[in-house]
């Protein structure tokens, strides 16, 4: 069983997203006045859409902590400040975004299994900007998952800035409203996001 913390700073509808299954737990970790974060223990901790960056900026130790002793970082949400390290969001939207293709770069740890990136993150009447609407600098080329048409980095999956994982995407959301359900043909987000925590499970089944 996961234990996943979701950071969450009162977003409607976030908990949607990120429901308990068979396979792991979510406990939150609300963002307030005076936020000290605990994420020891945690196998995953998810910072999803409308994340305060701010706040987590201030905690950027307690993330830099756990990261450090191996835990895994996954950020779906953009306005990158330093709090992770290694890599930085970038707003970019200076560009035509409603033909939006995409490509696997590298792929070592089997996140993009079983996606068909010819519809990937295609939304109602085929627009696909919406799931990137930015791009990621990082320092390490290797870690690069995804770019779009344009070049830009929209996916990592860091394991060189830390000792731990860090997945993030240029803005473009993850998750699974029903996790013990067979994930439809289309609906490749939350295929990545189940290869994500199973990524997770085998790195604990390593560990342990």
């Amino acid at each position: 069983m996961l234990d996943v913390i979701l950071i969450d700073n009162g977003v409607h509808g976030l908990r949607d997203f990120f429901v308990d299954g068979a396979g792991q737990r979510y406990r939150q970790a609300r963002i307030g006045r005076h936020w000290q974060p605990d994420f020891s223990g945690a196998d995953l901790v998810i910072a999803p859409n409308g994340t305060d960056h701010v706040a987590l900026h201030e905690a950027r130790a307690a993330v830099a902590d756990y990261l450090d002793e191996g835990g895994v970082l996954a950020c779906f949400c953009g306005f990158f400040t330093p709090w992770i390290p290694g890599n930085r969001w970038i707003h970019d939207v200076g560009r035509p975004l409603d033909a939006l293709t995409f490509d696997c770069v590298e792929d070592r740890l089997g996140l993009l299994d079983g996606v068909d990136l010819e519809r990937f993150a295609a939304g109602r009447h085929g627009i696909r900007g919406g799931w990137a609407c930015g791009r990621i600098e990082t320092a390490h080329a290797q870690s690069v998952v995804l770019r779009d048409s344009h070049g830009r980095v929209v996916m990592v999956a860091d394991m060189q800035s830390t000792a731990g994982l860090i997945v993030a995407t240029a803005s473009g959301p993850l998750g699974d409203g029903a996790p013990d359900q067979p994930v439809g043909d289309s609906d490749d987000l939350s295929r990545i996001y189940r290869n994500l925590l199973n990524v997770v499970r085998q790195r604990k089944e390593r560990q342990s």
